[in-house]
């Protein structure tokens, strides 16, 4: 993935490239909480040690635990009718859901399409941001080795149980995109990022600069970070391109995100929220 040069971080709107890529859209809830907003700001140094309690655990690994098939975009299929867009949120949900959730067992005898539909379904209804499950507790998908593997041979079911894609297009845990966020809320966002990653939890992510002109409102799963001199480069699962991480960085100096260039999108500034921490959020 193409890097992005400081003078490029730092163009505003008016004098951003306007490189002809399709958009990227999705509807937003009217923001009529605004006073849930938070904007405290943790203690403590973005470039500090560790933390001790840091856990071994199997990393989240793209093309092993993400879906085989993409979130489309439609601007970017004109010539036919797209009929799985506008499931990032969904997507970036459910993959996390798996990678806490569900335990994969090749060496099982598979089981009927009725079968996986139930146990997909039961991966699906544990709360998002529910701690992950010790193995013994996990939900069993057998004759598969990896979510990529089920996905590609069950796409058709898997993409079922996500059901309407309305609730990714006017979901209300995204009404934040539609405010400002404070410098101090995205320092905690990265800090809550960095230890969410430490426990072994990937993170899904909000990432959004509603009301540029190019519009980039999306989801995307965090799963590991960078530490570069008291910079934080942090890595996702992107749905609309799953075989390429996408690079969100924090800069401690602005405290704020910004992306690398996107097949579907500019580079340049972004605000980050997190999605699924509560029943509200």
């Amino acid at each position: 993935m193409a890097r992005v040069t400081p003078a490029e971080r730092g163009r505003g709107r008016g004098d951003r490239p306007r490189s002809g890529r399709p958009r990227f859209f999705s509807w937003l809830v009217p923001a009529i909480l605004s006073g849930l907003l938070l904007s405290g700001c943790a203690t403590g140094a973005l470039d500090g040690p560790t933390p001790a309690n840091r856990v071994d655990r199997p990393a989240f690994e793209v093309g092993r635990d993400t879906f085989a098939f993409p979130n489309l975009v439609r601007s970017h299929h004109p010539e036919r009718h797209v009929d799985f867009a506008n499931y990032c949120i969904l997507m970036a949900r459910a993959a996390s859901q798996f990678f806490r959730f569900a335990r994969f067992a090749p060496a099982e005898p598979p089981v009927s399409e009725a079968e996986y539909a139930r146990r997909i379904g039961e991966v699906m209804r544990i709360s998002a941001w529910a701690a992950p499950r010790p193995d013994a507790e996990r939900v069993v998908i057998p004759g598969y080795p990896s979510l990529f593997e089920f996905s590609r041979a069950h796409e058709a079911t898997l993409k079922a149980s996500f059901g309407s894609n309305i609730l990714s297009m006017v979901h209300w845990r995204t009404w934040r995109a539609g405010f400002p966020l404070a410098a101090a809320h995205q320092e905690r966002v990265a800090r809550q990022l960095r230890a969410e990653l430490d426990a072994g939890r990937p993170a899904p992510v909000m990432i959004t600069n509603f009301p540029d002109p190019d519009v980039l409102n999306h989801a995307v799963l965090v799963y590991e970070y960078r530490l570069r001199s008291g910079a934080l480069e942090f890595l996702a699962y992107d749905p609309n391109d799953p075989a390429s991480p996408l690079g969100l960085h924090f800069d401690p100096l602005t405290r704020g995100f910004w992306v690398e260039p996107l097949p579907y999108s500019p580079p340049g500034r972004v605000r980050a929220f997190r999605l699924y921490t509560s029943p509200l959020l």
